[in-house]
Formats: C-alpha cells, structure tokens, sequence
C-alpha cells in the first residue's frame, strides 16, 4: 500500500489474483477513504468483490463490473471494508471470479 500526497503521482504495486481466491491487500493507513486500483486485461469483463471488514461498517460486500483490458479506480471507504480484528486485520480482502490485479493507494 502506498500513501501519496497531493500534486504527485501515485504508482501502486498490484498484486495478481488467482481465481476464486481471496486475497488479503494491505491497508496500513489510518481510517481514511482508499482508491482500488484494478487491471484487466483479460478480453471479456470481469466480476470483482470487496469483502465487507469485520468492523462495526461492515456489513454487505461490494460487487463490482471490471470492463475488459482496462484500467479501473474504485474509491472505498476504510471503515467499511478494511478488517481491524483476526487474520486479515489492517486489510481489505477481495475475490475475483477471473486473473486480475489490484492495488490499494492512499492519496492524502
């Protein structure tokens, strides 16, 4: 996860996601909103969820469309995805039905 203050660019290390599996994505940051970074570059559109986190907000995951060979932003809310307790604590977990890659940027 990279923090990236204003008027700089942000260059976000993504990571690859095998399909059907969750992977854990750090968020290390305090409480703040973060932008999803998500590639794809498969030829057909592909379906991502962001788990909800297992603090008070989170409640309902969040499925989302990824347009074929593009690349997409998904602003989140920490408070409801990130998990603050357990295994995955400090991060936010995502599945993907398909390959793709993502990254997490904290843009202050």
């Amino acid at each position: 996860m990279m923090l990236t203050m204003r008027n700089e660019i942000a260059t976000p290390a993504l990571t690859a996601l095998t399909a059907n599996t969750a992977k854990a994505l750090e968020w290390s940051e305090s409480d703040e909103k973060m932008v999803l970074v998500v590639q794809n570059t498969a030829s057909a559109d592909a379906t991502l969820t962001v788990k909800a986190g297992n603090g008070i907000q989170g409640v309902v995951d969040l499925t989302l469309t990824v347009p074929k060979q593009a690349v997409s932003l998904v602003k989140l809310d920490s408070g409801r995805f990130k998990n603050v307790s357990g295994e995955n604590k400090g991060k936010i977990v995502v599945v993907s039905a398909t390959a793709l890659s993502c990254g997490v940027v904290a843009m202050v």
